[in-house]
């Protein structure tokens, strides 16, 4: 073989290796993004819900 035909296989497996490596790494990073805003989401119903629960107290309290 030629030196310029492994050179080419060469770098064209390095370039499907590097694209695949990105895939990972872009997918991997979407997926960071959205447990992130379903713990945001998470997080701001259970402060919701303690604050319904501390009205629903104070106002049986009252009733009482």
């Amino acid at each position: 073989m030629d030196l310029k035909k492994i050179g080419g296989l060469v770098l064209a497996a390095l370039l499907i290796i590097g694209g695949v490596i990105l895939a990972v790494k872009l997918i991997s990073g979407a997926l960071a993004l959205v447990h992130g805003l379903l713990n945001t989401i998470l997080g701001v119903v259970v402060i919701l819900a303690l604050v319904a629960i501390v009205i629903w107290m104070f106002r049986y309290a009252k009733k009482k």
